[in-house]
């Protein structure tokens, strides 16, 4: 048996693409999740203000960025579990937890730039 068949399965059906696309969709969210970091880092360090907002912001975006990775990959593996048991549940509670979250950080931002 070669090493690389090793957990393959065979492609029947639709197997290969909703691996792909399940592939697709965590990297999104990867890529999502870093670029939210980084608007993070940016503001927390790089944006000269007088006392502590940019830097409140944006460890508040960097923690909603690693909250997204998180989700990501926990996502990710739930999927595929349910892949290779030829089922699907459609994410409900962490999606909504993330916007949620999201929309704190956004009305908490607002707030601190309006004081």
């Amino acid at each position: 048996m070669d090493r690389r068949s090793v957990g393959a399965r065979d492609n029947t059906g639709s197997t290969a693409r909703d691996h792909l696309a399940n592939e697709r969709t965590f990297l999104a969210w990867v890529r999502t999740a870093l670029a939210v970091i980084g608007l993070g880092v940016l503001l927390g360090k790089l944006v000269e203000t007088d006392g502590l907002l940019a830097e409140i912001i944006g460890l508040a975006m960097v923690a909603f960025g690693a909250a997204m990775l998180v989700y990501s990959v926990v996502r990710f593996e739930q999927v595929t579990t349910l892949l290779n048991a030829d089922k699907f549940a459609a994410a409900r509670r962490g999606p909504l937890a993330l916007a949620v979250l999201g929309l704190v950080v956004a009305v908490g931002s607002m707030i601190l730039l309006l004081v």
